[in-house]
């Protein structure tokens, strides 16, 4: 297994130091250890896959709570350290929620043999992922369980709105998805989308749309959006070079699955394509609140 490390402090004396013994007492895990030294640089090195972030707190352009912040967006499933000369028991982490795994004094008595500690703990019995995932993760998937979705009617219903997604965007395929804790399960498809199987999460491009802020994402070439850049070859494959998508967001704000449109040629979208997309991504999670609440019908129209 691959591990990644950025460590991020402004002092590049104690930075290298730190870096070293990192690099030594962890051979054996053979980890990936990068280094900045501002909030700019480390917040440009976070990816999705990095499994350790420590961070000194005073940083040249912000702090490393602010960091920290951005790695729960990045890298929700990083262990966050903070390796500091600040006097913890002066912050405010009232915002973080308990992002941090843990604190260190940087020139404590063992500081260096406590840290090495945490990060050996933190790679080898932490799981990691390689998506992101909402910080309302535990409530959207209980969302998702109180709906049943295997009703004929709704999904005939929302394959016609990929229908119309699909007119209306030219484009050959599109779908409705549901993204579970592990999965993404096509619901409703139009065309070559039909024949697709469930995925695994960590290769699904909309478990990246549940995190956006504006519940929708595009990505006008997969080649080369560096989070899809490694399995582009098979998206390409079905038919994915370009794709917009617009999360399905319960009445509660939750996002439980996506409604996308793909093309199969290097694409951009503009905000009218977007905000479109977004309202019948709204008419489709309407459909699924209308189908999930109203009681079973008997044939002559009376409830059962």
């Amino acid at each position: 297994m691959s591990y990644s490390l950025l460590y991020v402090d402004p002092d590049e004396s104690t930075q290298t130091e730190t870096a070293a013994t990192l690099s030594d007492s962890l051979a054996d895990l053979d980890p990936d250890i990068s280094t900045a030294v501002s909030l700019a640089e480390a917040t440009e090195a976070l990816t999705v896959d990095l499994s350790v972030l420590i961070t000194e707190y005073d940083l040249p352009d912000g702090t490393g709570f602010e960091l920290i912040k951005k790695a729960q967006d990045v890298c929700p499933d990083a262990a966050c350290i903070l390796y500091t000369d600040a006097d913890v028991s002066q912050l405010n982490t009232d915002d973080l929620h308990g992002a941090i795994t843990e604190y260190v004094g940087k020139h404590s008595v063992f500081g260096d043999n406590r840290l090495t500690d945490l990060v050996r703990t933190s790679l080898t019995t932490t799981p990691h992922t390689d998506y992101p995932k909402p910080q309302t993760e535990a409530e959207r998937l209980t969302a998702l369980r109180s709906y049943a979705l295997d009703d004929p009617k709704l999904v005939g219903s929302l394959d016609r709105i990929t229908d119309l997604a699909a007119a209306h965007f030219e484009v050959e395929i599109a779908s409705v998805n549901i993204i579970d804790d592990r999965s993404q399960e096509f619901l409703a498809c139009h065309g070559a989308a039909e024949e697709w199987e469930s995925m695994h999460r960590e290769d699904s491009i909309c478990t990246f749309t549940i995190v956006e802020d504006a519940d929708v994402m595009t990505v006008a070439d997969v080649a080369e959006d560096p989070r899809f850049a490694s399995r582009s070859g098979s998206l390409i494959d079905m038919g994915i070079r370009s794709y917009m998508g617009a999360s399905l967001v319960t009445a509660s704000g939750l996002p439980i699955g996506t409604l996308c449109v793909y093309d199969n040629e290097v694409r951009s979208f503009s905000a009218d394509d977007e905000a479109y997309l977004k309202d019948l991504a709204t008419t489709a999670m309407n459909l699924i609140d209308a189908y999930a609440r109203t009681p079973a019908m008997t044939d002559d129209g009376g409830a059962q």
